[in-house]
């Protein structure tokens, strides 16, 4: 593997990222804060004062928390199906550049893509509601990243409709776990296996406001997305992208 050509494609990996994906993570994030805090702000008046003290702060939370959400299924859409289905890995592979190294770059460029997104969108925020700590908002968005995109790594390695899986995992596994999460037997079991995705609500709060959250539920997230990230990287070495 040749590592000088690795990092040359780094600067395309983060070029593409920023017309193909970067654009419409900053599209969709300014018109979503937008739509829920300029009606907001223009109701209230001078009156209009958010903290975590206010009211208001929850509705905060849902919308910033639900943009990294977004932002990093935008992401993750493709990152290696895209190349399987229009064969774009007959190109980018006729070079001696391991695919598991490739993609692997390429998750974590995604990454400082995404956060860079979230700096941006985060400032502007911060300019209308100060109290908004832009440093705890990218420490969420980098944990969101790990959780989620490593589960949408393995299954962009392992599918091709990797988005939609995505969607279906993630909304999925919140539904079946307030269902059954609760009631004997084995399904309350089963769904123990599932995406932790009923932490995000306590960690969301905690980390975007304090900038702290438990450290089990931090843990359970990270560790989650990184062992389907590790799956994923096991499925490129052993598998073939012709298939």
């Amino acid at each position: 593997m040749n590592r000088a050509r690795l990092v040359r494609y780094s600067l395309w990996q983060f070029r593409d990222f920023a017309i193909e994906r970067g654009i419409a993570i900053m599209i969709i994030g300014l018109l979503w804060g937008y739509t829920f805090i300029a009606p907001l702000r223009a109701a209230m008046g001078a009156a209009f004062a958010v903290g975590p003290a206010s009211p208001t702060w929850p509705l905060v939370i849902t919308v910033t928390s639900s943009i990294v959400a977004l932002s990093v299924l935008i992401a993750l859409n493709g990152i290696i199906s895209n190349d399987r289905k229009m064969g774009y890995y007959r190109l980018l592979f006729s070079k001696p550049v391991s695919a598991v190294a490739y993609y692997a770059q390429l998750f974590f460029v995604y990454m400082a893509g995404v956060l860079a997104a979230m700096l941006i969108l985060s400032t502007v925020l911060h300019t209308i509601v100060p109290t908004f700590s832009v440093f705890n908002y990218l420490v969420y968005a980098a944990v969101i990243y790990i959780a989620m995109g490593g589960i949408g790594f393995f299954l962009s390695a392992f599918i091709r409709f990797d988005w939609v899986a995505l969607a279906a995992v993630w909304l999925g596994s919140h539904m079946l776990r307030d269902v059954y999460g609760s009631t004997p037997g084995w399904k309350s079991k089963a769904v123990e296996l599932l995406p932790p995705v009923h932490r995000l609500t306590d960690v969301s709060i905690s980390l975007i406001t304090s900038g702290t959250a438990h450290t089990s539920d931090v843990l359970w997230l990270l560790g989650y997305g990184a062992l389907f990230f590790a799956f994923g990287l096991l499925i490129l070495r052993r598998g073939s992208l012709a298939d």
